[in-house]
């Protein structure tokens, strides 16, 4: 018990006030349903008012509060939310899957994935492997280049023109085997194949001689959220085979679409 006190009171030596502060305000805020004056807010807190007006503004600086134009009241915003509702659909979207995954991992032999993009790159947060393996550059976690892997390319498939230039713009295009693709207007032209087709390539782009198909999984409003895509050698997986599985493929991410209340038109 000393022990766990001893850690405890260490770990609070490096524990920032402000920061601590700045999260009770917020958590403080979110027992109220609708707004709040400084005034209340600063006797709940306990603070002096001015003290609690600049935290205000700190974070309707960041984002995380608004104040009202009509009694100039606060309020928390929609971020708090935005970031709730992530976090939730990440969960969400872990746990939706993964039978579906199984599945589609036990009917084609080879290695599975569910990719999602962050920050403009690829990030694998499922893996279901075949034994033995040559898919060697993922585990979950892993960040990769979006541009040369066939989960990536549907990613970037579907964002807006101007974010997808920006990803480029910041992340350039990377060459890593001879296949890699490393001209705009190429990744472009399949890009707009990818949408046309609803499957995405990868022909050793990444990884020598690992080849991959993907497709995408869309939410309610249609919104692409992640992709589901099967790896393995390309002795194995070579354009027939891959055209073969990509159906499967995209039955397994309309199924995942399906729980998110994706309809086809």
């Amino acid at each position: 018990m000393n022990r766990i006190n001893s850690a405890t009171e260490k770990k609070s030596r490096y524990l920032i006030k402000s920061v601590i502060k700045a999260f009770q305000i917020l958590e403080t805020m979110s027992r109220y349903n609708d707004e709040i004056r400084i005034k209340d807010l600063t006797k709940i807190m306990n603070m002096e008012q001015s003290t609690v007006h600049r935290f205000l503004l700190t974070l309707e600086h960041l984002g995380y509060v608004e104040q009202t134009e009509k009694n100039g009241k606060y309020r928390l915003s929609l971020k708090l939310f935005e970031i709730g509702n992530n976090l939730i659909q990440s969960l969400d979207l872990h746990s939706q899957s993964l039978p579906v995954l199984h599945e589609l991992n036990k009917k084609i032999g080879e290695t599975v994935h569910l990719v999602v993009l962050d920050k403009g790159e690829a990030v694998f947060v499922n893996k279901l492997a075949t034994y033995p393996t040559l898919v060697t550059y993922s585990y979950i976690g892993k960040r990769a280049y979006a541009h040369c892997i066939a989960s990536g390319k549907v990613l970037l498939a579907y964002l807006p023109q101007d974010e997808l230039d920006n990803i480029i713009r910041k992340k350039g295009l990377p060459r890593f085997t001879g296949n890699t693709i490393t001209n705009v207007e190429k990744l472009k032209e399949q890009l707009a194949e990818i949408r046309a087709e609803g499957l995405a390539y990868d022909f050793g782009e990444l990884e020598p001689l690992v080849n991959c198909v993907a497709a995408p999984v869309k939410n309610h409003a249609g919104e692409v959220i992640a992709a589901v895509s099967v790896s393995g050698p390309a002795n194995r997986l070579d354009l027939h085979r891959l055209r073969e599985i990509g159906n499967e493929v995209k039955e397994a991410a309309k199924t995942i679409s399906g729980k998110f209340g994706y309809k086809e038109n």
